[in-house]
């Protein structure tokens, strides 16, 4: 028979700062209501989102009510399930995305939306499919959804090495683009073994005069490289950027140099079961690898956090629960 414990051992803010402002402690197993699943974690992803929520750098979009468990995306199996959540078992592995403005994931137990989950595939090692939550997402949704990348497609990708741009670069190739990526000296090797064509430097070189007559621009980074990456697409093309943090105001405060022959769109990263369910399948196929950069046990989620903070990180951090 499954018990399950009544408390557990979580990370919980208290506060906004740094490493001070989060203390691992013994805390209520949440409960599953309906539509929702209890998971008992497996591994655990750490994202950007998570320091920079952490230090207060994005409540003016995500708002933080103390206490809150911290952790935005990763693997558990399920223990119980509310009413609704059809598709889904007791005992069955899920990958699964927190709502943000809940308790999160960095815990023994965490209680997540059915409609933001979905079955991992049996043959999918546990650390593959804790990478493609959030990160998987953040790259699915620019080049597969909004950008609907075609054979032939000329695309620049920035920070390729960081776990969304190496999904990102791998996502691209398989969709028959020419991709391009930026990166310091150490990672150009690694991102021309993930599939990249052409890897810029950004450290010995200006990516904006070596890589023009792009379709796409993937912005992961915001700020100069935002304004500069207009350089380099065709008349009728495509920038799609993420939310820099802290919170981009670039659209709204900065007289950017735009141009009226090419999109600009922020892309809206939002988890759904149908996507995760396309995420997980191309890397059950091969069509993506996973790069799992560092793992930690649970405990050491500071460290992790500072790993994150620090830039540079190749590849996913997860935490092992």
């Amino acid at each position: 028979m499954n018990t399950i414990p009544q408390t557990m051992q979580a990370w919980v803010l208290h506060g906004y700062g740094g490493a001070e402002a989060m203390r691992f402690e013994t805390v209520a197993v949440p409960q599953a209501r309906p539509g929702e699943l209890l998971l008992r974690v497996e591994a655990a992803s750490v994202n950007p989102a998570d320091w920079k929520i952490r230090a207060g750098l994005l409540q003016a979009v995500l708002p933080v009510t103390f206490p809150r468990v911290p952790g935005r995306d990763g693997v558990g199996t399920v223990v119980s399930l509310g009413a609704g959540c059809d598709g889904f078992a007791v005992g069955q592995r899920v990958h699964a995305v927190a709502d943000a403005l809940r308790d999160g994931i960095h815990a023994e137990f965490t209680v997540v939306a059915g409609a933001m989950a979905a079955p991992v595939p049996p043959s999918l090692p546990v650390a593959d499919a804790a990478c493609l939550g959030v990160a998987g997402l953040s790259a699915w949704i620019p080049l597969v959804e909004i950008a609907a990348l075609r054979p032939g497609q000329r695309v620049l990708i920035h920070a390729g090495a960081g776990g969304v741009g190496g999904l990102a670069i791998q996502i691209a190739r398989h969709m028959g683009a020419e991709v391009l990526a930026t990166c310091g000296t150490a990672n150009v090797d690694y991102c021309m073994s993930l599939g990249a064509h052409q890897v810029i430097d950004y450290i010995r070189e200006r990516f904006e005069l070596v890589a023009a007559g792009c379709d796409v621009v993937f912005d992961t980074i915001g700020g100069d490289v935002h304004r500069r990456s207009f350089d380099v697409l065709k008349p009728g093309g495509l920038l799609v950027h993420l939310t820099a943090a802290p919170i981009d105001t670039m659209d709204t405060t900065d007289p950017l140099p735009r141009r009226a022959d090419v999109r600009v769109v922020r892309a809206e990263i939002r988890a759904s079961t149908a996507r995760l369910v396309k995420l997980l399948e191309w890397a059950r196929a091969g069509f993506i690898r996973p790069q799992v950069g560092r793992s930690f046990p649970l405990a050491e989620a500071n460290a992790a956090y500072a790993l994150s903070a620090g830039g540079h990180m190749r590849g996913k951090i997860l935490l092992r629960v």
